[in-house]
């Protein structure tokens, strides 16, 4: 269609007198792909027949008594408007053939980029809301100088408000109108963009939302029209009479997409008229390719992994010599995905496998990725935080605390904080201090300067910090933290633990035990 001052364009009312026979079967098309994705992964939990409606504040409340509650990805253009009539219809049906089902919660996402986009959340809210939908708008900002790119910020900042009003609403499936034409898209675009198997795997039915680690992502994401063409789509419109918006920034060709759109696929198309089944089926392929690469990895994994005390990973650089090269990068593609970290570019990764496996059996490596650090240390591989040394508070002020019962004390320039934890009666006291040492003089948190010494216990030899950490295999990047002092006596080393001088002071009293906390 045509890009459109209007926000919200309406097609003639009278074109569904004149539907053809193709936009008939178009309807039933899609109703059949919405049926059998929501037959396979949703209906399968809902309530019997003689279950309660829900209402719509059951649904903005997340109160759906067992069953899943559905929403939509609303933009307001063609693709979501037919799924948001497709669902309503399907939700109709189920609560004639007697189902307790929750209204769906319309989700739009405001980007702010348009001059229509206040116009388009309007006309979302109208369409949601007469088809007895919940509707909920997000506004997101989009960073225009994003390292990703305007599109891919959008597609992040998209995915996260989702996922949080998801999480907000007790939303168990979260529908979304991607068809085959933007499946075949996808997989274009990624193999012109040099993706491997993952990339051109392109996008499955169901899986989770694609939200950075540490967000809400409790909802899992439904593509149930994959299969359905854009031009089904249309026909589907047409039939039904609907209206959407167009957004003329779909007609610039600058974005790769939308030249792939425009100018690619009507010429594949025709040559090839059942491209975008080809493309389909190719992605499947690549997909159980890179399932298989990655029950390969996992088995890798569990060969080299060894276990932490505090619960980490290791890989043990010995056992992982036996891997020739390739399946030594597929290993460490696959860890890289586990922490949830971007796929390193394939110059990078090939310099990895390089260093990784030359290295000298004591050598130490430190290889950055993105906000992480992969780092062989000891013969062991593992991945950390990026600990920032000059950052760290070696050349801040000092920073005082006048200790009067706080659980923690946060110190944000060596990227972690102090915690206290009182001793429980009846526990051994060892390694902890009496409040009225705590409470005597105010503790200083200074950063290090080389030389300061350190005791395990009372009656122990005083050695230096360098010395303790070495024995404890504390890794050099770990050691940039402050050391806690009252006056000029040293209390609390983190990654040690509390002076025996400190502990032998007053008795009698309450006992704390210190420790250190990573917020790297």
């Amino acid at each position: 269609m045509t890009p459109n001052p209007d926000p919200m364009p309406h097609p003639d009312a009278s074109a569904a007198a004149y539907a053809s026979p193709r936009s008939d079967a178009a309807v039933v098309h899609v109703d059949v792909a919405l049926h059998l994705a929501l037959a396979t992964h949703v209906t399968p939990h809902f309530t019997s027949r003689d279950s309660p409606l829900l209402t719509p504040h059951d649904a903005t409340h997340g109160a759906s008594h067992g069953t899943p509650l559905l929403a939509v990805a609303l933009s307001g253009g063609l693709d979501s408007m037919v799924l948001l009539d497709a669902l309503a219809r399907w939700v109709q049906a189920r609560r004639d053939a007697g189902t307790a089902i929750a209204p769906p919660l319309a989700i739009h996402i405001h980007h702010g980029l348009s001059e229509h986009a206040d116009a388009w959340l309007a006309a979302c809210e109208r369409e949601a809301r007469l088809r007895g939908f919940a509707f909920e708008a997000q506004r997101v900002s989009v960073p225009r100088d994003a390292r990703q790119g305007i599109e891919g910020a959008a597609r992040a900042a998209r995915y996260h408000a989702l996922a949080a009003s998801c999480h907000a609403h007790g939303v168990d499936w979260l529908l979304s109108a991607h068809h085959a034409n933007d499946q075949a898209e996808t997989v274009l675009l990624q193999m012109l963009r040099g993706a491997g198997l993952p990339g051109v795997a392109a996008m499955a039915v169901e899986g989770a939302l694609p939200v950075a680690t540490g967000a809400p992502a409790h909802a899992r994401l439904l593509r149930p029209l994959l299969d359905v063409s854009r031009e089904a789509m249309q026909a589907y419109a047409t039939a039904r009479s609907l209206s959407w918006v167009e957004d003329p920034s779909n007609d610039d060709r600058h974005y790769l997409r939308n030249a792939l759109r425009h100018d690619v696929m009507p010429a594949i198309a025709a040559h090839v008229p059942a491209y975008r089944e080809t493309l389909a089926r190719f992605a499947r392929h690549a997909a159980q390719a890179q399932s298989l690469l990655d029950q390969l990895a996992q088995a890798d994994f569990d060969m080299a992994c060894v276990t932490q005390d505090a619960g980490g990973e290791r890989l043990q650089r010995a056992r992982l010599q036996a891997l020739d090269a390739p399946r030594l990068a597929n290993l460490l593609r696959y860890w890289a995905a586990r922490h949830a970290l971007a796929m390193p570019p394939e110059a990078r990764l090939d310099e990895w496998v390089r260093q990784i496996r030359d290295a000298h059996d004591d050598a130490s490596l430190e290889l950055p990725h993105g906000n992480a650090v992969l780092r062989l240390y000891r013969g062991a591989l593992q991945w950390t935080a990026v600990y920032d040394a000059a950052g760290s508070g070696e050349r801040g002020a000092d920073v005082e605390l006048s200790w009067s019962g706080e659980r923690e004390w946060p110190l944000p320039h060596w990227q972690g904080s102090i915690v206290f934890v009182p001793v429980a009666a009846g526990e051994a006291h060892e390694g902890s201090l009496d409040e009225r040492v705590l409470r005597a003089r105010p503790l200083v948190a200074r950063a290090r300067t080389g030389g300061e010494r350190w005791r395990e216990r009372a009656n122990g030899h005083s050695r230096s910090l360098k010395h303790w950490y070495q024995s404890r295999g504390v890794a050099a990047w770990l050691r940039h933290v402050p050391i806690v002092w009252q006056g000029s006596e040293i209390v609390f080393v983190p990654r040690l633990g509390i002076d025996g001088a400190a502990q032998t002071g007053a008795n009698g009293g309450t006992r704390w035990r210190m420790m250190w906390r990573d917020e790297a």
